[in-house]
């Protein structure tokens, strides 16, 4: 059967456990395996950006629901988005100065800047978001991409609960290999992306 949504996946962990009776249990295991897997993944998969608006007298954003792992940050001037330089959070000052951001970090529950806004000004904030599978989000890239992953993943967690090492072993040697194959895919890709940007540049260079 084909695995697309969450509920088709639930029922795909159940084929395979071949029991009917951990239809209760089974959405346990889901959400521990991607407790999991936005630990170990670090995919293009779970990338995404997210517009957010500063307030005025305030250094702090809250970040976006979903929220594992900044990437880059851009600010909206009329000439276009400038990228800020990201910097750790206890490096980065508590200036009481008012200002256009210059730098930003995340800080606990939040977006800091180095300075307080004197005005709401727009940025983007391109960073990994979780995986979270549910009835009113029944599917999202990794499983569109790489059902294995999830599978495995799911069907790893029913071991210890089955209290059945054997079982738990093989799912857990299936999913390294699916995971090892989705961050080769994943590697080939960025490389590709890198190249057509830096080619232009390298013809041009040439052309001289």
């Amino acid at each position: 059967m084909a695995i697309t949504t969450y509920a088709e996946l639930r029922a795909a962990a159940a084929n395979w456990l071949v029991r009917a009776d951990l239809t209760d249990r089974i959405p346990e295991f889901v959400a521990l395996a991607e407790a999991r897997l936005n630990r170990v993944l670090r995919s293009r998969l779970a990338e995404t950006e997210v517009e957010l608006t500063t307030t005025a007298g305030s250094r702090l954003v809250p970040l976006p629901a979903g929220f594992t792992e900044p990437l880059r940050l851009w600010i909206e001037r009329s000439d276009g988005r400038c990228e800020l330089p990201f910097m750790e959070a206890a490096l980065i000052g508590r200036s009481s100065v008012r200002g256009e951001p210059g730098a930003w970090a995340v800080d606990s529950g939040s977006v800091r800047f180095d300075r307080l806004c004197d005005q709401a000004y727009v940025v983007i904030l391109r960073m990994l978001k979780a995986y979270a599978l549910s009835t009113a989000a029944p599917t999202n890239a990794l499983l569109a991409e790489a059902p294995d992953v999830y599978l495995f993943a799911t069907l790893s967690e029913a071991g210890p609960f089955l209290r059945d090492a054997e079982l738990a072993g093989a799912y857990e040697t299936k999913l390294a290999r699916a995971i090892e194959e989705l961050n080769a895919k994943d590697a080939r890709s960025r490389a590709s992306r890198r190249l057509t940007t830096e080619l232009p540049a390298l013809v041009g260079v040439g052309a001289g």
